[in-house]
C-alpha cells in the first residue's frame, strides 16, 4: 500500500513539476516577446522625434520661371489675377483606367487587386468634401463617381471622360514593354513587367499637369489622390475635407516619406532593387510648384526611356532626386512621415486625423456646453 501510495505521488509530482515548469517558459517567453515589442516601439517612438533631414533643406524657388517658361507665367498670372475669388481649398484630381487584375499588395502568393476592388474603394470620394475633378474612359466608374457624389453641389465634381490612346503615358507602353523584355531585365511585378501599369502611373503627372495648364480649377492648391490610398475608411460613413496637412511649406511638393533617402544609389540600382523613398498614392501642392514639378518629372521620363531604363512613379521620383541625375527638380519634396517603413499613405491619414481630432474636441467643447444648460 505504501509503496503504490510512493508510486502515485512522485507520478503526481512529476506531473505539477512538469506543468510549473511549462509555465515558467511560457512566462518567459511573453516576457521575452514584451521585451522585444517594447524595444521595437520604443525604437520608433524615438525617430518619431527625429527631424527628417530631407526637409531641413530650403526650398528652391521657382520665380526665375515666371521670365523664361511662358506656361508658368501664365499659371503664376491667373493665380494672382484670381487670387482674392479662388477658395483656399484644394482640388483633388483622381483618374481610373481599368488594367484588369494586377499582381499588386499579394502576400504568400495571394491576394492581388481587382477592378471590383477599386471601385469599392471610390465609395469613399463620395464623402470627401473637396472639388474633384476625374478622368477615365469606362462608363461605369463615370456612373459609380456620378452617384457617390449627387450630395455634393454639381460644380464640386467634374468628371471628365478621357480615352487611354489620347494621353502621352500611354503613348509610351511599345517603348515600355521593350525595355521590360529586354534580356536581364528586372522583374517586379506589376513595377517592371506591366508596361500599362508603368504607364497609368506616369499619367497621373500628365492630368494634374493639364488640369493645371487648361484653368480647370479654382482653388489655390492642388492634389493627386489615388483611388485606393483611402481603402482603410470604406466602411466609415462621415463626411470630411482635405485640407493642408501640418506645417505646410508652399514652396515644396507634400509627399508621405516611406524609406530614408539614400544621395549615393543608381538609377539602374534604384529600378533594379525596387527601391522606394516616397509613397506615390497622394501629392498636393501651390499649382505654380506642382505644375513645374510635374513637367521636370516627365522630362525625367523621357531621360529614362532614352537610357533603357523604367519603373512606376516612385522609382522616378527617386531617381530624379539623386545628385548624379542630369535632371534636376526645380522644386523640393516635403516628407511626411513615422519613420516606420511603412507609411505609403501617412499624409492622407494624417490630414483626414487633424480632422477627425478637431471633430472629436469640437464635440466634446459642445457636450460640455450643453451640460451646462
Amino acid at each position: 500500500m505504501n509503496k503504490c501510495y510512493c508510486f502515485f505521488s512522485r507520478r503526481y509530482g512529476s506531473r505539477i513539476m512538469e506543468s510549473e515548469r511549462s509555465i515558467n517558459r511560457l512566462i518567459l517567453l511573453i516576457v521575452i516577446l514584451g521585451l522585444v515589442y517594447f524595444c521595437y516601439c520604443f525604437y520608433y517612438a524615438t525617430l518619431r522625434w527625429q527631424e527628417d533631414d530631407w526637409n531641413s533643406k530650403p526650398a528652391k524657388k521657382i520665380d526665375h520661371l515666371y521670365l523664361t517658361d511662358p506656361d508658368v507665367k501664365a499659371i503664376h498670372e491667373r493665380m494672382v489675377t484670381l487670387d482674392s475669388r479662388l477658395s483656399s481649398e484644394i482640388t483633388i484630381v483622381t483618374a481610373y483606367y481599368n488594367l484588369g487584375n494586377l499582381n499588386k499588395g499579394k502576400k504568400l502568393g495571394l491576394g492581388g487587386y481587382t477592378p471590383e476592388q477599386y471601385k469599392n474603394w471610390m465609395s469613399v470620394f463620395g464623402r470627401i468634401d473637396n472639388p474633384l475633378i476625374v478622368f477615365t474612359d469606362s462608363q461605369d466608374v463615370i456612373d459609380i463617381f456620378t452617384e457617390s457624389r449627387r450630395h455634393f453641389e454639381p460644380e464640386r465634381t467634374k468628371i471628365v471622360p478621357l480615352n487611354r490612346t489620347s494621353l502621352w503615358a500611354f503613348s509610351l507602353a511599345p517603348r515600355i514593354k521593350e525595355i521590360f523584355s529586354l534580356p536581364g531585365y528586372p522583374s517586379h511585378d506589376p513595377n517592371t513587367v506591366n508596361e500599362n501599369y508603368s504607364c497609368v502611373m506616369h499619367a497621373k503627372f500628365e492630368l494634374v499637369s493639364k488640369v493645371i495648364k487648361e484653368n480647370m480649377f479654382f482653388t489655390k492648391y492642388i492634389s493627386w489622390l489615388d483611388i485606393g490610398l483611402y481603402r482603410a475608411i470604406v466602411s466609415e460613413k462621415h463626411i470630411f475635407p482635405i485640407r493642408l496637412p501640418p506645417g505646410f511649406d508652399e514652396d515644396k511638393i507634400a509627399y508621405s516619406g516611406q524609406h530614408k533617402f539614400d544621395s549615393t544609389l543608381s538609377p539602374y540600382q534604384i529600378i533594379v532593387e525596387d527601391k522606394t523613398w516616397v509613397g506615390g498614392a497622394m501629392f498636393l501642392g501651390r499649382p505654380e510648384v506642382v505644375y513645374v514639378y510635374t513637367q521636370d518629372y516627365m522630362r525625367s521620363v523621357e531621360k529614362l526611356l532614352s537610357e533603357n531604363m523604367m519603373s512606376t512613379d516612385q522609382q522616378v521620383i527617386y531617381i530624379m532626386f539623386q545628385p548624379s541625375f542630369p535632371i534636376q527638380p526645380h522644386v523640393d519634396i516635403q516628407i511626411y512621415t513615422t519613420h516606420s517603413t511603412d507609411d505609403w499613405f501617412y499624409l492622407g491619414y494624417t490630414i483626414k486625423e487633424t480632422w477627425d481630432f478637431h471633430l472629436r474636441k469640437t464635440a466634446s467643447l459642445l457636450k460640455f456646453l450643453h451640460s451646462l444648460l
